[in-house]
């Protein structure tokens, strides 16, 4: 079943939290985070991954979140295996550009 990654502004406090807790009933989210952009803001930032059978599901779940805000970010979460590289090929080697630099602590 393909996973999508969703952003969406809650109100912040509980009430915010209730909303989204509300809208995801019922989907199978399998990451919540909730962080507050700017030290006083009023709106809360919820990241959650939720894996769905259909297409139908995602409409209806972003009809649920368009209902909390006018702003929903959706993308689609890769599967661990297309990150891998292509059979034959050697991963890239990345290192420190300071140990690269001769920087020392």
């Amino acid at each position: 079943m393909p996973k999508w990654r969703i952003r969406v502004l809650v109100p912040a406090g509980r009430s915010g939290y209730q909303v989204l807790e509300a809208a995801l009933a019922g989907f199978q989210a399998s990451e919540l985070i909730l962080a507050r952009p700017v030290p006083d803001a009023d709106e809360l930032t919820a990241d959650v991954v939720i894996e769905l059978s259909d297409d139908d599901e995602l409409g209806s779940l972003l009809r649920e979140l368009h209902s909390i805000s006018p702003q929903v970010f959706i993308s689609r979460v890769r599967q661990p295996d297309q990150h891998a590289p292509p059979s034959g090929q050697r991963p890239i080697r990345v290192r420190s550009l300071r140990a690269a630099a001769g920087v020392v602590r």
